[in-house]
C-alpha cells in the first residue's frame, strides 16, 4: 500500500500478510500468540454468530462473534465502552481527580517482569492512603482505580499509570471527608519512596534506588491537570474510557505498509505530529511485547473501590448476571434490521455460522433448532 497518509491500513491486515513469517524469524510467548490468532479470527466463521429475528422482513438476522483481542481495534472500542458504562454506575456519588504517574527510564528494565508491574501498581494506593491521611489529619481509605498503560505513542515500552481517585476518603465509620486541594508536586516524592521501596523488596538493587534519589530530589512524575476534576459519575467514565484496553496503535495513524516496511505517525505533546518507520518484524514486535500474560489485570480497584470495601461505604457491585450481556462474548449488541432498520428479536447463539447455501426458512429454522446454544440477552 502506498503512503497516501488520507489511508488507514488496519494491524489485521498487517498481521495477516506478515504473522506466519516473522514466527518463523521469532520466539513468542503461548499468549502472545493466542491473542495473535484471536485477532486474526475476529468476526471469521469459525466464531460462532448471534442470531436475531426481523417481524418485519420475517427474516433471521446473523451476526459474527468477535474476539476480544488486545491486538483488536473495533474490539477494543467495544470493550472500552462497555467498560465505561459498568464503571459510572459503580462509582461513588463524590468528585474525582485523574492523575498520571509513572517513573524514572532507568527503573523501565525492571518493569519488564509483570509481577513487579503489579507491584507497581500497588505502590500507587499505599502512597495515596498515607498522603491524604496526612492532609485531613485523619485515617481514612481513598478510592482509587489504576490503569496501566505499558506503551508510549511511539510504540515504545513506555510503562505509565492512570489513577481515577477520590477527592478524598472514607473514615472507619463510613464517613466521607472530602479533600478538595491535592498538591501534586507534594505527592511526588511519596510516590518516589514507596515505588522504589516496594521495588527494592523485588530485587531493584539499592545503589539504583539511591541513584535515583540523587537524580529526582523532587520525586517522581505525577501530573494532575488543573481541568482534572470530574463531579458526575458518568462523566469519569466517558472521560477515562479513553485510556482502557485500547490496542497500543489505532488502525487511522498507520499510513504506509509494502510488506517489509510500516509507517505511522503520533501527536506529542507540542501537538506536533511525528513519523516513525519500523520494519515488519520490529512492528510486530513492538505491538506484541505490551500483551500481558493470562489473569493479569490491567485494571485494578483499591482501597475503597476494593471489592469487599464497597459493601463497607454503602456501595454495592454491579451484580454479575447483569454484567453478562452480548458483549461480554465478543460482540458489538445489534439492535435494529440492517434493511428496514426494525428493532430485532434476540433468537439464539450459534457456535457456527449456517452453511451458506441454507437459505428455505424452514431449513435454516430447523438449523438454529439443533445448533443454538442459549444465552442471556
Amino acid at each position: 500500500m502506498n503512503a497516501n497518509k488520507s489511508i488507514s491500513i488496519p494491524v489485521k491486515y498487517i498481521l495477516e500478510q506478515s504473522w506466519k513469517a516473522y514466527l518463523s524469524k521469532n520466539d513468542v510467548t503461548d499468549y502472545q500468540r493466542k491473542e495473535v490468532e484471536k485477532a486474526l479470527q475476529c468476526y471469521g466463521s469459525d466464531n460462532g454468530c448471534f442470531v436475531y429475528y426481523c417481524s418485519t422482513c420475517n427474516e433471521h438476522v446473523f451476526q459474527s462473534k468477535g474476539c476480544n483481542s488486545r491486538l483488536c481495534s473495533h474490539c477494543g472500542k467495544r470493550y472500552t465502552d462497555q467498560w465505561s458504562e459498568s464503571l459510572s454506575k459503580s462509582m461513588f456519588k463524590v468528585p474525582h481527580r485523574h492523575f498520571v504517574m509513572s517513573v524514572s527510564n532507568v527503573l523501565w528494565p525492571y518493569l519488564r517482569d509483570w509481577n513487579r508491574m503489579k507491584v507497581y501498581m500497588d505502590s500507587a494506593i499505599l502512597a495515596f492512603n498515607e498522603f491524604f491521611s496526612l492532609i485531613v489529619h485523619q485515617d481514612i481509605s481513598v478510592g482509587v482505580i489504576v490503569i496501566l498503560h505499558p506503551f508510549g505513542k511511539e510504540l515504545g515500552f513506555r510503562p505509565h499509570l492512570h489513577l481515577l481517585i477520590t477527592e478524598g476518603g472514607f473514615t472507619k465509620n463510613g464517613t466521607f471527608k472530602k479533600c478538595s486541594f491535592i498538591p501534586a508536586n507534594g505527592f511526588r516524592k511519596k510516590w518516589q519512596y514507596e515505588v522504589l521501596k516496594n521495588l527494592q523488596k523485588c530485587g531493584l538493587p539499592n545503589t539504583v534506588a539511591n541513584y535515583l534519589y540523587k537524580k529526582f530530589p523532587n520525586g517522581f512524575y505525577v501530573w494532575l491537570h488543573s481541568r482534572g476534576r470530574i463531579s458526575h459519575p458518568k462523566a469519569i467514565g466517558n472521560y477515562v474510557g479513553r485510556y482502557v484496553r485500547h490496542p497500543a496503535i489505532a488502525d487511522s495513524r498507520i499510513y504506509y505498509f509494502d510488506g517489509k516496511i510500516v509507517k505511522f505517525y503520533y501527536i506529542n505533546g507540542d501537538e506536533q505530529r511525528k513519523e516513525v518507520t519500523m520494519s515488519v518484524d520490529d512492528f510486530i514486535s513492538a505491538l506484541i511485547q505490551h500483551i500481558p500474560p493470562p489473569q493479569f489485570k490491567m485494571i485494578r480497584h483499591y482501597g475503597a473501590y476494593a471489592r469487599r470495601a464497597k459493601r463497607k461505604f454503602g456501595l454495592l457491585p454491579l451484580s454479575s448476571i447483569k454484567q453478562l450481556n452480548l458483549s461480554s462474548f465478543g460482540f458489538e449488541k445489534l439492535k435494529y434490521c440492517p434493511k428496514c432498520h426494525t428493532l430485532l428479536q434476540y433468537v439464539a447463539y450459534c457456535p457456527k455460522p449456517p452453511p451458506k447455501g441454507l437459505k428455505l426458512k424452514s431449513g435454516l429454522i430447523e438449523w438454529i433448532s439443533e445448533n443454538f446454544t442459549k444465552l442471556l440477552p
